[in-house]
């Protein structure tokens, strides 16, 4: 046991140089901080957006940025009904990483139960599951999104609900790799042979080990949810107008292209920075979490 406990104390100590010297790379920097003033920016959004989202003007109608002959009252212009575009931006963040938070919690409960499940009991449960999978995956995930949601309407909730339920696939593939090994292990044995039920050996000895791995897949995938939720709502089948959201501001924005270049431009440099910042704090999870990176 002392043995045992002082690799931990050695594992937790290599993770934490570990933390501080990726925390050192440049690029996980700016992801971090990046991702940080996005959250911060969802979270406060009615103190931090100086209009209302809602407000129309049709004497103040497509007004281009401040520095193209607008005007600081307004300073990235104006929509085609008048309405501020930094504050819909604003709000609009707030609905791309609630969507996008909601639907990687509810596709990692289910693919980390899922992939639990399979690799614990092996057999014909393991068999069935992983052909759920493979079925899943056979399926493009954004014409199963858009076929879901053509039968059940386009909403917030639906939204979430169908991103989330379509998005378990790959924890579920993962984490079952990881128990097929983790199951085998010493302390899934002896706690096994001091009478511990099945139900107490997935959760307290076989789900702990399988997070870190379900932690880096969810900071992926939330990159690809938000994208996937501008991609919807930019065909009309996500969130509805007059909700400002990422995707309804770059699809509204289309038709301006030529003459208000503004309308599209910020949502869309919104949508693949927010993107990208999260990709590179899930490389840093990834480098950090991963045992095999820190032998």
């Amino acid at each position: 046991m002392p043995g045992a406990a002082g690799a931990g104390l050695r594992a937790s100590s290599l993770r934490r140089r570990r933390a501080w010297g990726l925390f050192r790379r440049p690029q996980a920097v700016l992801g971090l901080a990046a991702l940080t003033l996005v959250i911060v920016i969802a979270i406060g959004a009615s103190f931090i957006a100086p209009h209302d989202p809602y407000v129309q003007s049709l004497d103040e109608r497509l007004r281009p940025p401040f520095w193209s002959g607008g005007n600081l009252a307004h300073p990235l212009g104006t929509d085609q009904l008048g309405r501020d575009i930094l504050s819909r931006l604003i709000y609009g963040a707030r609905i791309s990483m609630a969507v996008g938070l909601a639907a990687v919690l509810i596709s990692g409960s289910l693919g980390v139960a899922a992939g639990v499940t399979a690799g614990f009991y092996g057999g014909l449960v393991d068999e069935g599951l992983m052909r759920l999978v493979d079925l899943r995956l056979a399926l493009p995930f954004i014409l199963l999104v858009i076929a879901v949601i053509a039968v059940f309407g386009p909403s917030l909730l639906n939204l979430i609900v169908i991103l989330g339920l379509t998005g378990w696939a790959p924890y579920a593939r993962v984490v079952r790799a990881e128990v097929l090994s983790i199951r085998e292990r010493e302390l899934v044995t002896a706690a096994r042979a001091l009478g511990a039920s099945d139900g107490r050996l997935m959760i307290r000895h076989i789900l702990p080990n399988t997070l870190a791995s379900a932690i880096v897949i969810g900071s992926l995938e939330l990159a690809q949810m938000i994208v996937t939720e501008s991609a919807l709502s930019f065909l009309g089948l996500g969130v509805q107008p007059p909700t400002p959201s990422w995707g309804s501001m770059l699809g509204e924005g289309r038709d301006y292209l030529l003459t208000s270049w503004w309308l599209a431009t910020f949502p869309g440099l919104a949508i693949a920075l927010t993107a990208v910042a999260i990709n590179l704090v899930g490389d840093w999870l990834r480098d950090l979490l991963d045992p095999r990176l820190q032998l």
